[in-house]
């Protein structure tokens, strides 16, 4: 990601410290993205797909425009006309793992669902439950300090 001028059919990025906001940038200062109106995109009764200023999307965050040379992208326009067709739906079909705010930029953009703040978390959590696993195997391949119960 970049902090660049935006062009019709970009990936906006509105960097939270925790997590980032994702939408499109439709030009005319103007983003549609998976969020609630009421300025909180974690609201997952009230969100849904919005169309805002690029100031009200951003809310005070930088603005990053994701460069991605992912193959198969939309053109811009299409890009655009994909993400209008879903303003007001999905109202309370956010899920924070399987339907957020950057699944739809993905979508709109290249035709999947996809995000990567979700496959980092996922690929952390698994790293960890794999190096507790190791230890709890590790102790009883050990001995799981009972004499002679373990192999060495």
């Amino acid at each position: 990601m970049t902090e660049k001028v935006p062009l019709p059919g970009d990936i906006v990025v509105a960097d939270r410290g925790l997590y980032k906001h994702y939408g499109i940038y439709a030009g005319n200062t103007r983003v549609i993205h998976f969020g609630a109106e009421n300025g909180c995109e974690l609201d997952a009764d009230k969100a849904k797909i919005i169309e805002t200023s690029l100031t009200e999307f951003l809310n005070g965050s930088p603005l990053l425009v994701e460069d991605s040379d992912e193959p198969g992208a939309f053109p811009p326009d299409q890009v655009i006309f994909r993400a209008r067709t879903m303003v007001g739906k999905q109202e309370g079909e956010y899920d924070l793992v399987f339907n957020n705010c950057e699944h739809f930029a993905y979508w709109c953009k290249y035709g999947t669902k996809k995000s990567n703040q979700v496959d980092g978390v996922l690929k952390a959590v698994a790293g960890v439950a794999a190096v507790a696993l190791g230890v709890v195997l590790g102790g009883k391949l050990l001995g799981g300090g009972k004499k002679g119960g373990g192999l060495i």
